[in-house]
């Protein structure tokens, strides 16, 4: 830190308007360390800022982490960003005709503020080629003031802080398609030294037996460490419904709805019968992630606390208890003086046929930062279908990819 500081004493000391004469060496030793303080104590008001960012962004896709990682990191008081994904790519299925397509992946601007010492604001609109038409991804109110408590408040709509789903590839993790949730949230949390966690309420999507009020809650804690060469980091979560996670709740509530109108067609009494959901249903994940010099491993476990009933999620004539993982390994090296990241991953599922996702998928891929701000990505994914006892193909599909990434 006093090698970092030193270009700004000297700086202070040549164009400070008080003469040599003027000043005693006493009182300029004391005029330069108090400058010092106040250059220390704005480092550290930028690094508990950037610290209070990333607790916020669990449970947040990568492409968001990114764009809050690049307005949180800039020490403006008010920034705009934006992320721009094309791809390229080709898809053979498990049956059918292979596919290929270019599209629009992502764009994300996103704008933060910070209105006084206590108060920011920021919000990030999305739009996803043939995926999510043009809204507001979120929007939020943090209040917080690292410099007198170690506490911050949350308020507004975001992804809430379940889950990790770190990764070097593109593609996001099965973890993420299992667990990510965006709700309007109330938020409250800490990050104090290394460790950090926070606790949340929400309404969900999910109206439990018609109910319509906040009966939805999860906690998480983490503790992340950093030196020169190596970091790591570990957490735990919990959310009372993972039915409310945007998978879930979309096939839930297509399975009841579809139930609902097998029943009507068929002319049986449905007086009872609600598409809404009769219980909630908790999940809670691991993590933990490493990073020495060039290597660096990733590794997540999501999972339901229990079955879900059969009409809203099945497996098997049963009620689906589903589960993902993901474990990955990255080496970042140099090409051409620019960064790359190789990574291999392998992830699976369990119970999770009736969410379309595979059994088991294998990935590798590299990325390379071909200009500032610009990266190229390449990506192999291999699936392995659940088998036909279990209601799959028991086949296997293959996918690539090539992203170009611009962040500005």
């Amino acid at each position: 830190m006093k090698k970092q500081l030193l270009p700004a004493v000297i700086a202070l000391a040549v164009t400070s308007p008080v003469t040599f004469a003027e000043e005693s060496i006493e009182a300029r030793v004391e005029r330069l360390e108090a400058k010092n303080a106040e250059l220390e104590a704005a480092v550290k008001r930028q690094e508990a800022t950037i610290s209070e960012q990333k607790a916020m962004m669990e449970g947040a896709p990568k492409r968001l982490k990114r764009l809050g990682e690049a307005i949180s990191e800039s020490g403006m008081r008010s920034v705009i960003s934006g992320l721009i994904e094309v791809e390229a790519g080709y898809h053979s299925p498990y049956e059918g005709d292979s596919e290929s397509d270019i599209i629009l992946a992502t764009f994300e601007l996103g704008i933060a503020s910070q209105i006084n010492n206590w108060v920011e604001v920021a919000a990030a609109l999305l739009y996803e080629e043939d995926e999510t038409d043009l809204e507001v991804d979120v929007a939020f109110i943090t209040i917080a003031n690292p410099e007198v408590s170690p506490v911050f408040l949350t308020a507004g709509q975001i992804y809430v802080p379940f889950g990790a789903y770190e990764t070097n590839l593109v593609s996001d993790p099965l973890t993420l398609e299992i667990g990510e949730t965006r709700e309007s949230t109330l938020q409250l949390g800490f990050v104090a030294g290394d460790f950090l966690g926070s606790a949340y309420i929400f309404n969900g999507d999910n109206k439990i037996k018609g109910e319509n009020k906040l009966g939805s809650w999860g906690a998480n804690l983490g503790y992340a460490f950093e030196d020169e060469d190596r970091a790591w980091a570990l957490g735990v979560g919990y959310i009372s419904d993972l039915g409310d996670s945007d998978t879930l709740q979309e096939a839930t509530n297509e399975n009841r709805v579809a139930v609902l109108d097998e029943a009507i067609e068929e002319g049986i009494d449905t007086t009872g019968f609600s598409v809404d959901p009769t219980e909630r249903i908790g999940g809670w994940t691991v993590n933990a992630a490493a990073t020495f010099g060039a290597f660096n491993i990733i590794g997540e476990y999501l999972s339901a606390t229990d079955d879900f009933d059969p009409v809203s999620l099945s497996f098997k004539d049963s009620g689906a208890k589903p589960a993902a993982w993901n474990i990955e390994a990255g080496f970042t090296f140099p090409v051409m003086g620019r960064e790359s990241v190789a990574a291999v991953a392998y992830q699976g599922t369990r119970e999770s046929l009736a969410l379309e996702l595979p059994k088991d998928r294998w990935m590798v891929g590299w990325s390379i930062e071909i200009f500032d701000h610009t990266s190229l990505s390449f990506e192999w994914a291999h699936d392995k279908d659940y088998s036909e006892s279990d209601g799959g193909t028991g086949k296997s599909a293959d996918t690539v990819t090539a992203q170009l990434a611009v962040e500005f």
